[in-house]
């Protein structure tokens, strides 16, 4: 790789892991003039894609060719990637920093109680490029943990259609041959709904367990009790893309037990002073 396109995939890379990317509006494939764009073009509408519902029927290829819908991967929550399969690093550390980050949730486990899947945004990828995308990804002979699948679609107005259903945008620079696009897992619900976005360069297992945790509300059977209070201990911070401590929940719960307390310990007082009286 030229020095000049390896500084542009890391400097791309950086600014999409918050959400954002320079792009070139070209099409794939054709070597046009390039145009000025607004750095924050690829910032995705959070506000607005949260809670939107996945189409189910979007037929998918594994890395043997095999056809399968997006639905199959619904009813437990499910960790979305785009990536592209013939990219040169970002994308490959995306997924790689997944499945260490993973590692660390010990109160969910994969397969078991929610899925992993990686789709490819390029139609130009096939079974062949995505088996290559799988060892640079750490994956040594195809091997995925049961619950994530690596795919990719053919067709292109179906590509268009997944990712802009979940406010997902990427562009295509001729120029350096590369695709610009957030570094983003999508937090999807049992019932198929957007529930969170978390960006690859910040997130933590706790960010992830917590995101997992949130995204099962809709399955209130699978979830217990210490799950409800974890998850309503945390919120998610949009400005940081990574869950922090609910301090105005800490607050008004310290002022509740303040006041429980100061009503208890006035009851008592009174109670004591009227035995002593009576005394």
């Amino acid at each position: 790789m030229s020095l000049r396109k390896l500084a542009l995939t890391m400097a791309v890379s950086a600014v999409a892991m918050l959400g954002y990317a320079n792009g070139a509006n070209a099409a794939y494939g054709n070597v046009t003039k390039e145009s000025l764009v607004d750095p924050s073009i690829l910032k995705i509408d959070e506000i607005k894609f949260l809670g939107e519902k996945v189409d189910y029927d979007f037929v998918l290829q594994d890395e043997s060719g095999a056809d399968f819908k997006l639905g199959s991967m619904i009813g437990k929550p499910l960790v979305l990637a785009f990536s592209y399969y013939t990219c040169d690093g970002a994308c490959s550390v995306i997924n790689k920093n997944l499945a260490e980050t993973l590692k660390g949730v010990e109160r969910w486990k994969i397969g078991q109680d929610y899925n992993v899947l990686t789709v490819s945004f390029d139609q130009n990828d096939t079974p062949a490029t995505l088996v290559d995308f799988m060892e640079k990804s750490g994956f040594s002979g195809g091997q995925l943990p049961s619950g994530w699948k690596m795919t990719t679609m053919r067709e292109k107005e179906n590509i268009e259609k997944l990712t802009g259903s979940m406010g997902f945008k990427f562009f295509w620079s001729p120029r350096d041959a590369l695709f610009l696009h957030p570094n983003v897992y999508i937090m999807l619900s049992p019932k198929g709904r957007v529930t969170r976005y978390l960006y690859g360069g910040t997130i933590t297992p706790t960010d992830m367990e917590l995101a997992i945790t949130k995204a099962m509300g809709e399955k209130i059977a699978a979830a217990n009790v210490i799950d409800f209070v974890v998850g309503a201990c945390y919120s998610y911070n949009y400005k940081d893309g990574k869950y922090t401590i609910n301090i105005p929940l800490f607050v008004a719960a310290g002022g509740l037990i303040f006041g429980l307390l100061l009503i208890a310990g006035s009851f008592s007082y009174m109670k004591f002073r009227r035995v002593k009286h009576e005394i």
